[in-house]
């Protein structure tokens, strides 16, 4: 039903009177009737094809929201997720968009607020940040507070896909010789298998099968708010079984026999107190001082990740063994993110083709 009234001062407006679906009554206002007659006309269709939204339920705070999201979802993600997802809602969407209620947020705000962080961070990071604001509203979507999310057709910058560093075959040996004797394995663990910091700080003597040179990977460790804690793994095609190769299970018998680790719960890698390792420890006390050494500065750990993977392309392994090895779901995923074309991995396909092509038979 549609009302013309008078206000106060002369000018003519349209009062749009409608009903919730439990019978109470709401009101919207328009200067023209032809916005009145549009917007009772797209009310009732939106009721008769089941996607009505209260236009009430979208007064909530954005802040207010955003707490009952985390909420939520902690049920059901792990405490990384949460905790990334919580620092991008703290660091950026909370200042920005906390006060406003979500029916006010829209698609040209999000745009401005990305366009915002693109000068000031990286292409990849925008990219998470923004991740986090889409999933939060999208919930509201789901959850039918807002009738659509203003996450639609937002340009993100570019991510250019920078090549991480790797490191060669002969590389990683300097570096795991660095380290010295107590975290040799550690490295290869990663630089060989491919391996996590966590998947590798998670394992316990159960894990490596020295009889059938194997090494799984059950659990993982993570560090939260400065709480360590192991826990499963990220994903279910993280939970998996690598072939180890046998100079690497020579280092880790080795290892286990000059540790003494001997039970089948004990972590294979715990700090000088006999504590599960910190990241941030390992990194200061043994990672950074042996890349200083090896003059390999710059490198991540888990960069060793990425130079296994390439290792395994460049060697020829096929790419769905690849993708076990590594833990992932999606084999495109693997080549767009693990296969950088080293600068030795693409001699040695340089040299492969020269063979074929040139050397006679």
């Amino acid at each position: 039903m549609i009302d013309k009234k008078v206000t106060r001062g002369g000018e003519v407006r349209y009062r749009v009177r409608l009903r919730r679906p439990d019978g109470s009554e709401y009101l919207r206002t328009f200067r023209t009737k032809r916005e009145a007659v549009q917007f009772e006309a797209s009310e009732r269709a939106a009721k008769a094809q089941g996607s009505w939204v209260d236009p009430a339920a979208g007064r909530i705070k954005f802040a207010t929201w955003a707490d009952e999201w985390l909420a939520t979802a902690s049920h059901t993600w792990r405490a990384r997720t949460i905790e990334r997802h919580r620092m991008a809602i703290d660091t950026h969407w909370r200042p920005r968009f906390g006060p406003r209620s979500l029916n006010s947020i829209s698609a040209r705000d999000v745009q401005a607020a990305i366009n915002d962080l693109a000068g000031r961070y990286q292409a990849g990071s925008v990219r998470t940040y923004y991740g986090t604001l889409r999933s939060c509203l999208q919930f509201a979507v789901e959850r039918e507070l807002i009738q659509r999310s203003p996450c639609r057709a937002i340009k993100l910058p570019v991510d250019t896909g920078e090549e991480k560093q790797v490191v060669s075959i002969e590389e990683l040996h300097r570096l795991a010789d660095a380290v010295g004797p107590d975290w040799r394995s550690f490295i290869y663990l990663a630089g060989v298998l491919g391996l996590r910091f966590g998947e590798v700080a998670g394992l316990r003597r159960r894990d490596v099968d020295l009889e059938r040179a194997e090494v799984s990977v059950r659990q993982t460790l993570t560090e939260v708010a400065g709480r360590v804690t192991i826990g499963p793994p990220k994903s279910r095609a993280s939970v998996r079984t690598v072939a180890a190769p046998a100079p690497l299970v020579a280092e880790l018998s080795s290892y286990c026999e000059r540790r003494s680790v001997e039970s089948p719960d004990a972590l294979l890698f715990v700090n000088r107190a006999g504590q599960p390792l910190r990241r941030g420890d390992f990194r200061a006390a043994v990672f950074l001082p042996a890349l200083r050494r090896t003059g390999l500065e710059g490198l991540t750990f888990h960069g060793l990740r990425h130079s296994a993977a390439t290792q395994w392309v460049a060697s020829g392994i096929d790419i769905r063994t690849v993708q076990a090895w590594l833990g992932h779901v999606n084999p495109q995923l693997v080549l767009r993110l693990y296969a950088h074309a080293s600068s030795s991995a693409g001699r040695q396909a340089a040299e492969v083709l020269a063979g074929k092509f040139w050397d006679s038979p």
